[in-house]
This record gives C-alpha cells, structure tokens and sequence, in this order.
C-alpha cells in the first residue's frame, strides 16, 4: 500500500499537467469565435423586439416591467423602432413607458441586446437621442426632461460592461435660461468614434 500511495501521487500530477493545457487550448479557441452578427430586427405583433441573426435563428427580446426611475411609470408599454450597429453586432431600441403628465408614452430605457446578452440603461429621464459608437461597442445617449429642458445629461457606456465612460452636461436654451453658457461639447456626443480605447 505505501509504494501505491507515490504512484497515485505521480497520477495525479500527470492528469493536472496534461488538464491545463487542454482548458487553456478550449478557451483561446472560445475567444476565437466569431461574435453573433444580426440581419434584422423589428417588433413583433404582441410588442417585443424581434432580432434575426445572420445565420436565420430568431431572438425576441421582451417587454419588461417598470423602470428604476419609479413604479409610477407603470411596466413596458412598447418599443420603439429598432436599429442595428454598423457591426451589425448590436441591436438597439428604445423602451417606451406610460407617463402621468403626457398624452404620450416616453423612452425611459435604451434596450441593447448584443453576444447573446440583454442591457437595458436607464437614468430616470426621457432617452430621446442616442447613437452607436466605435461600431457598436459602445452607446452614447441623452437623458432630459419631457418638455422644456434647460440642461441636457450625456452618457458614453460600454455595453458589454455596462460601464460608464464618460458623461457631460449640456447647457440648452430654455425660458428659464435664454442664453445658457458655452460648454466644449465632446467628440463623442456627436460623432460615431469615442476616441476612448
């Protein structure tokens, strides 16, 4: 029994060294995967967002319930008309919510579905412009109120990560400010490149 105890001990160490190079062979290849790429999207008849992808399977991305901003809104009423990234590896369309103090609904949510993930950004107030950046890796959108806006929030996020990477406020003309300060508006606000890495 003592003579078997080293044997097994060798065992062991060869099926570690002979493992490791076989995960690591497993996830390069994994990495290497191409990145599912979309043919279309649009909306369903019951309302969710519908994406096909470059190799015909269909997704549907579901309408969802209410939005951190406040129950007051209500749950997901609708999208709004989809759009793909110049990769074509993001699909993005605003969800549109219920709201007390208009005759219309308002888009308090950005929905991104891109590699087989669901994002939904949000920040409390209506998302009336937004755009693809670096391809679409990243979204660039706006946050303001309904009506009347004096300032206007912009947010640079990666979507994979949901990280925010950068963000400004931009002064509007409004009654209350009808000639509101300059500010240096970033490239990333109005152009499709970041110029972040």
């Amino acid at each position: 029994m003592p003579a078997l105890v080293p044997a097994m001990k060798i065992a062991l160490v060869l099926i570690v060294l002979i493992s490791v190079p076989l995960q690591g062979a497993a996830q390069s290849r994994a990495r290497r995967l191409p990145a599912e790429t979309y043919e279309s999207a649009d909306i369903d008849p019951q309302g969710n967002l519908r994406i096909v992808t470059s190799d015909h399977r269909t997704i549907i991305v579901h309408k969802a319930g209410a939005p951190s901003a406040g129950e007051s809104f209500g749950t997901q009423t609708a999208f709004e008309k989809p759009q793909l990234s110049d990769d074509r590896r993001a699909v993005a369309a605003p969800a549109m919510f219920g709201n007390c103090c208009t005759s219309y609904d308002i888009p308090l949510q950005l929905v991104i579905y891109s590699r087989g993930k669901t994002h939904r950004f949000e920040g409390g107030l209506a998302i009336f412009d937004w755009h693809f950046s670096d391809g679409g890796r990243r979204l660039v959108f706006s946050q303001q109120t309904v009506h009347f806006a004096c300032v206007v929030h912009w947010e640079l996020r990666d979507i994979a990560s949901e990280r925010l990477l950068a963000a400004v406020d931009i002064p509007e003309t409004c009654g209350q400010v009808p000639d509101p300060p300059r500010v240096s508006v970033p490239r990333w606000v109005t152009e499709r490149v970041s110029g972040f890495k």
